[in-house]
Parts: C-alpha cells; sequence; structure tokens
C-alpha cells in the first residue's frame, strides 16, 4: 500500500514539473518548421483600411497571422489575428493610393510563412469624410464646429487661430468618436477673426485646414456679486450648512450649496442673477472630495425667467433653457479617478445654452437625479456668461 501511494506521489510530481516547464514563455515544443501561407485572399477596401480574406494553412500549430505595409513616411505598420480569424483589417491609410500589403502566417514557434504580397486601394480616410462635412458658425466667445463621422473613428478635430504672438496656432482640440457632435471655442473678441479647421487620426493622417473669417458673438462672465438666492414655494429645503449664497462666493472649495436630508427627486432652487442676459453658458463645480459620486448633481435642467410667479409653479413664465446629464470621462467605477476625470471636475460641468434662447434674469436649477440616487444635493459654485446689452 505504502509503495503504491508512493508511485502516485512521484507521478504527481512529474506532472508538475512537466506543467511547470510548459507555463514558460516560450512554447513547450520548438520546431524549425515554418508553417504554409494563407491562401484564396480577397480584398474589401474601406475608408481609410482594407480588409483582408483568406484561408489558413493546415498546420497544426498555426498561431497567429499578420499583415504589414510601408506608409508614405517610412513607417512599418502591422496588424495581427489570432489564427481562429478568417480575416483581419488593416487601417491607418491617409490617402486612396495603391500600397503593397504582405501577409504571413505564424506558428507556435515564431516561424513565419513565405509571404503573400498582394496590392490594395483603400476608400477617401476618415479625416477626409469629416473634414467635407465641417460646419462653422459664431458662437458666444468664439467659433461653433459641427460635424458628422459617420464610421465613429477616432479622430481629433483641431481649431486654429492667431494667438497673442500672431501665430496661426490651435486654440482648441475636440477628440471624438461619436457619430455627429459640435463643440465651441470660447474667450474670444467679438471681431472679425480667422480661424482654420482640420482632422487628425491616431496615426497621424491629416485632412486639408478649412479657413473661415467669423466674428465671434459677444460675451462676459456675468457679475456673480449681483447674485443671490430666490427662495420660491416648492423650492428644495437648505440643510447642513449649506446657502444659495455659497454657489456666488468665487470659491470652488468653500461655501456651497446643500438640499436638506428632507428633499427628494426631482428638486430646484431659484436664484436672481441680478441683471438681464441673453446666456450663453453656465459652469457647476462638484464638491471636490466626491468627484462623480455621492450627491453632486448628475442629470440638470436649467430654466429661465423674467417673471417667475410668486407661487412657485412652473406655469408659463419659465422656459426651459437647456438639459444636460454629467458623464465620467473615464467611465470607472464610482471612487476611482482617472486624471482626465479630475482635469474636467477641476474645469467645471458645462451647459451651454442655444443661440436663440431669450433673455433672463431669474434662474431655476433643477436636478433630476443625483449620483447616488439619493434624496439630496450638495456643490460648490456656479459661474455664468452671456450678453446683457
Amino acid at each position: 500500500m505504502k509503495k503504491r501511494i508512493y508511485c502516485c506521489c512521484i507521478f504527481l510530481l512529474l506532472l508538475v514539473l512537466c506543467a511547470c516547464k510548459r507555463d514558460g514563455n516560450g512554447p513547450a515544443l520548438k520546431d524549425s518548421t515554418a508553417p504554409g501561407p494563407v491562401s484564396d485572399i480577397t480584398v474589401e477596401s474601406l475608408h481609410g483600411a482594407v480588409k483582408i480574406k483568406y484561408a489558413l494553412p493546415s498546420d497544426p500549430d498555426l498561431l497567429y497571422v499578420k499583415a504589414q505595409y510601408t506608409a508614405p513616411n517610412g513607417a512599418i505598420r502591422e496588424t495581427k489575428v489570432s489564427r481562429y480569424n478568417r480575416s483581419l483589417t488593416v487601417a491607418g491609410f491617409g490617402d486612396t493610393s495603391e500600397y503593397r500589403v504582405t501577409v504571413y502566417a505564424v506558428d507556435k514557434s515564431e516561424n513565419i510563412s513565405s509571404p503573400v504580397t498582394i496590392d490594395v486601394r483603400p476608400l477617401i480616410p476618415p479625416v477626409w469624410v469629416v473634414r467635407k462635412e465641417l460646419a462653422a458658425a459664431a458662437d458666444f466667445g468664439g467659433v461653433n464646429i459641427k460635424y458628422t463621422n459617420p464610421g465613429e473613428d477616432d479622430l481629433a478635430i483641431v481649431v486654429l487661430a492667431d494667438d497673442s504672438l500672431g501665430r496661426f496656432s490651435p486654440v482648441a482640440t475636440q477628440y471624438t468618436n461619436l457619430k455627429e457632435g459640435n463643440f465651441s471655442t470660447r474667450n474670444m473678441p467679438d471681431i472679425p477673426t480667422k480661424f482654420g479647421v482640420y482632422v487628425r487620426d491616431r496615426w497621424g493622417n491629416l485632412s486639408d485646414t478649412m479657413h473661415v473669417v467669423i466674428k465671434p458673438l459677444f460675451e462676459q462672465r456675468l457679475d456673480r456679486t449681483k447674485m443671490k438666492g430666490l427662495p420660491l414655494p416648492g423650492d428644495a429645503p437648505i440643510g447642513h450648512n449649506g446657502s444659495i449664497a455659497g454657489l456666488f462666493d468665487g470659491s470652488t472649495t468653500s461655501g456651497f450649496y446643500h438640499s436638506s436630508d428632507a428633499s427628494k427627486m426631482p428638486q430646484w432652487f431659484t436664484f436672481d442673477m441680478g441683471q438681464r442676459a441673453k446666456l450663453s453658458r453656465l459652469v457647476w463645480h462638484m464638491r471636490p472630495d466626491y468627484y462623480y459620486s455621492l450627491h453632486n448633481p448628475r442629470v440638470v435642467e436649467i430654466w429661465g425667467s423674467d417673471n417667475p410667479n410668486p407661487d412657485g409653479s412652473f406655469d408659463g413664465s419659465w422656459v426651459l433653457l437647456a438639459a444636460v446629464t454629467q458623464i465620467k470621462p473615464s467611465g470607472l467605477p464610482e471612487g476611482q479617478l482617472s486624471q482626465a476625470d479630475t482635469d474636467a471636475a477641476l474645469a467645471g460641468q458645462t451647459v451651454t445654452f442655444p443661440l436663440h434662447s431669450p433673455k433672463v434674469r431669474y434662474i431655476r436649477f433643477k436636478t433630476l437625479k443625483n449620483w447616488s440616487n439619493g434624496t439630496y444635493v450638495n456643490f460648490y459654485e456656479i459661474a455664468m456668461w452671456g450678453d446683457t446689452k
């Protein structure tokens, strides 16, 4: 019996040692025999890319297939897919020229098959697709750029203007993979200004530059010292030493708004700007120790009025100016912050108002949902911009 147990232990030990040897970085068994090449290749041209379909060689130790081509700047670009794929997409082409692509099969010993070379011609690259549909228009403090990106490609849209030294250089860059959208430059004087706009992808491919001359609409930051709370029936009760005045004290780290535990969603508060203005934007700043979490507002509506009903109702005197849902840039779970999250939080959440918005004096900040699905709301500062002329 002891001999049988001893033999079993030796057998198990050998199995473990064998497994450990196979767990190294390289393959367990190496050979010098290259796999056969891929065959039956067909090519589908895409925007800035080509999709290559193929039949695999029959080699049992096949590991992956790779394709390579040389970009105009001399860089070798490579795409790899596992042996379970029957196609691969080669991307990064910056024009519609003919390119030579070489395809290889590679086995577990890193033996490379003989090359299969094909000539491909991609369709118009995404930077040009997007560039052709760009539209520029005057906006408060700058220019608004509208774009469509049908392929939802990862792109950068760059806006140029003269800087303080007269150099035509970037003043805004919008990174996007959205199907469509728009963005604006800010803090520019209301004088005719030459702008340039071009599109860039992650491989460094560039479109040409669209040139326009546009006069930005006048915009100024509204005087926060004129702003004060205007409590009306139905407004959320204030609690925890918060105040509406704290939102206009000029600090994003002290003085705050905090509704009470008795509040419920949706909830709102009302304030008097102390001046009539055609608003361009509002920026609110979250509670700094709880970015993108707990009771910071998340889903918000901004309402405006020139003569609010004293009964606090949302009657015809109130106009919905904008609605926004705050997005955490990284998408990380609550309590985890990337640098992009922190940078966005420090900059504040911007609410942009449509150009056709009416002039108003009174604002109602309505929270439909906070970050914790809780009952009360707290945050630290509001800043507003517009035209009081």
